[in-house]
């Protein structure tokens, strides 16, 4: 698996995915995060893919979509606060395991790295100190 097409709630994200088209589809189910001008970003339904389930959220540009980002969705904190019980120690091993994941769903081609390029863009897998969180995120070519 490549993630160059991800299916969320019945919607494709993929590199050619608007915004209106996004919206038009997902009315009831995309949460408006950021609005900044033409900087847009949704929190979309829960996905599973490759046996992890995942809240995934997509940012655009200008009605473009710029990248995918996918939190692993932790059992242990339905309907509560991402940030209880939250440890630098906890989110890194979060990171981890996103990356065992991302290098199975890859195969050979995501052995040890935690970034993975493709002809239509690139995966990254870790945890980001400034945001507080470990994510996978696919970046889409413009």
């Amino acid at each position: 698996m490549t993630f160059e097409h991800i299916d969320v709630g019945g919607f494709t994200l993929e590199a050619t995915s608007s915004e209106a088209a996004l919206l038009s589809a997902m009315v009831e189910h995309a949460r408006p995060l950021v609005h900044n001008g033409p900087y847009r970003s949704y929190l979309l339904p829960q996905t599973t893919l490759q046996g992890r389930t995942f809240n995934p959220s997509a940012y655009f540009n200008d009605g473009k979509l710029e990248s995918v980002h996918l939190t692993w969705a932790d059992p242990n904190i339905e309907g509560g606060s991402p940030w209880k019980g939250f440890s630098f120690e906890r989110e890194r091993s979060i990171a981890d395991a996103d990356a065992a994941w991302l290098a199975n769903a890859l195969g050979e081609a995501g052995a040890g790295r935690n970034t993975h390029q493709f002809d239509w863009g690139s995966i990254w897998s870790g945890f980001d100190e400034r945001s507080g969180f470990s994510s996978v995120i696919l970046r889409y070519n413009r």
